[in-house]
């Protein structure tokens, strides 16, 4: 009979505990505002949790409008500098000779009765990065004098030794597409005579600078809070160069021009402030450009540096009647925040009067009671999201 007793207790036993398991599992998935009404849960300030900071106050009657104010977007930021790192940079120029047009030989000839010319045509295609243009050819045979046309404009007219011979070409005369007109002078009263020249391995040759990696672009972002925030933004890189064999380098943000110089080789690069203007929400454009040589450029960082966001401060006042009738219990004092979604939590901190109301929700309003800490005559709030927020309206009302 006892051990029959004994079980039973036992399993009377086992049951409250499952059905106290089941009640606490009950009241952990309870949303917040029910779970707080159920076990009368206040904060620090005497508030209860949840949208609603004291029983009946969202459905209290407004005698008078306190405050109203639409905060906007508040940002919260986590940190006071955002930094942007960019890939190792190569920008450089290389300069060759290259040949621009050939002629295996060129053969001229001029008498009283008849006349040979030779032409050799040729392109530049990159005229601006192209210098020292010259005109090299080995002399076969000679006899009076040779002229020579570019584009119509005479260079040259005169004898010539039988060793090979470079002329330069002036550049001015020099177009995209070109031609080059070689003959023989008349021999004059010598009406018997002819003059020839005969020349071979007629090339033009000039230095022709490859500009096809003389600038590099990157991109970096900006978030809007960033933007918003700016307070200014330094650019950070370390050049690697030969001296004596660069020119300057250029940098600009967004087709503005923040540097031009010779940096000093090997060396990390003195921080390069540039104004908070120059740069976007969203894409910005970072462009490095050198004029001669080869850069190698590292450590590239763009740095933006944040304000401290000052959080706004929002005052009303209560009169002593009205001061009086809180006090009393007859009135009380409700804040509302809208908030134009009902999808993201929104968390942070009411600061009213010294006093910390923390609110943690995801409806799109938020009530709380403003009672106790209510002073006579100027009252101050201060919103302190502890991420970005936008409040679409604030308001505190004297209640009834």
């Amino acid at each position: 009979m006892k051990n029959k007793r004994a079980q039973s207790a036992a399993g009377a036993a086992v049951l409250v505990v499952i059905i106290a398991v089941l009640l606490i599992m009950f009241i952990a998935v309870m949303p917040p505002k029910e779970r707080a009404e159920l076990l009368g849960e206040t904060s620090a300030n005497g508030s209860t949790t949840g949208t609603s900071s004291s029983e009946g106050i969202e459905d209290a009657v407004p005698e008078k409008i306190l405050l109203t104010t639409t905060p906007g977007r508040i940002d919260y930021l986590a940190q006071n500098e955002m930094e942007h790192p960019l890939p190792v940079i190569n920008v450089y120029t290389r300069t060759d000779a290259q040949v621009l047009g050939e002629k295996k030989t060129v053969y001229a000839k001029k008498s009283s009765f008849s006349e040979e010319k030779s032409t050799l045509k040729f392109e530049i295609p990159d005229l601006t990065h192209s210098q020292n243009f010259l005109l090299n050819f080995a002399v076969l045979e000679v006899k009076g004098r040779l002229v020579m046309m570019l584009n119509g404009e005479e260079i040259f007219n005169a004898e010539i030794e039988t060793t090979s011979l470079p002329l330069t070409l002036p550049k001015n005369l020099l177009q995209e597409e070109n031609e080059l007109v070689f003959s023989a002078v008349s021999p004059g009263l010598a009406f018997w005579a002819t003059n020839v020249v005969s020349l071979e391995n007629v090339k033009v040759v000039a230095d022709v600078t490859d500009v096809g990696a003389q600038s590099a672009k990157n991109i970096f972002l900006v978030s809007e809070m960033e933007k918003r925030n700016l307070e200014k933004v330094i650019l950070k890189f370390q050049p690697t160069c030969n001296y004596g064999e660069v020119g300057r380098l250029m940098v600009y943000v967004n087709g503005e021009e923040i540097y031009s110089g010779i940096p000093d080789c090997d060396l990390a690069m003195v921080p390069i402030e540039f104004s908070p203007n120059l740069v976007y929400e969203g894409e910005n454009e970072l462009v490095f450009r050198t004029e001669k040589g080869t850069f190698l450029l590292s450590h590239v960082m763009v740095q933006s540096k944040l304000k401290e966001v000052d959080f706004p401060t929002y005052y009303f006042e209560l009169s002593y009647e009205q001061y009086t009738a809180v006090k009393d219990e007859d009135r009380r004092v409700r804040l509302e925040m809208d908030f134009v979604d009902v999808v993201t939590a929104k968390y942070g901190d009411i600061v009213f009067n010294g006093h910390l109301y923390p609110f943690d929700t995801k409806e799109v309003t938020y009530t709380v009671d403003l009672s106790e800490d209510i002073v006579r005559g100027n009252n101050a709030l201060k919103i302190k999201p502890k991420k970005s927020i936008e409040i679409r309206e604030l308001r505190v009302d004297l209640v009834k």
